[in-house]
């Protein structure tokens, strides 16, 4: 699992995932964030590896959950398999399992800057209800 999340983080347009491999190794940085979902409310079971139909890795999906609703904790794409749609369909599963579940609302956030995973909310008929402005000094 470290694997995949470093290898989902090599070009990821995620910003924290920057900000921890400018930290941090590329290594590090995958152990860091899969404790963080490790940790996070959701069960260890939702977790799915994602592979193409010839068996290649695609991706990893996350269902989680805060503690007030399910959400769409992690969704990564494999660099080489971006921009071939996986994003909507990893999203689309983690939708199906908490649906599956009886969730009746499911959040989820991404960067503002990442114009493909928000674009894939869209398709997938989330829609934006808020925005969370993160300010620091550096």
């Amino acid at each position: 699992m470290v694997e995949i999340f470093r290898r989902i983080g090599d070009g990821s347009l995620d910003d924290e995932t920057h900000k921890q491999r400018a930290r941090m190794s590329s290594e590090e940085t995958a152990r860091y964030e899969m404790q963080f979902y490790l940790d996070a409310p959701g069960e260890r079971d939702w977790w799915r590896v994602v592979y193409q139909p010839d068996g290649l890795l695609a991706g990893l999906a996350i269902p989680s959950a805060t503690s007030y609703n399910p959400n769409v904790g992690y969704l990564g794409v494999v660099p080489e398999m971006r921009g071939r749609g996986y994003a909507r369909i990893i999203l689309d599963a983690i939708t199906r399992s908490h649906a599956n579940r009886g969730a009746e609302q499911i959040t989820a956030t991404t960067d503002m800057s990442n114009f493909p995973m928000a674009a894939a909310f869209r398709k997938s008929g989330y829609r934006n209800t808020e925005t969370r402005l993160l300010l620091s000094a550096a």
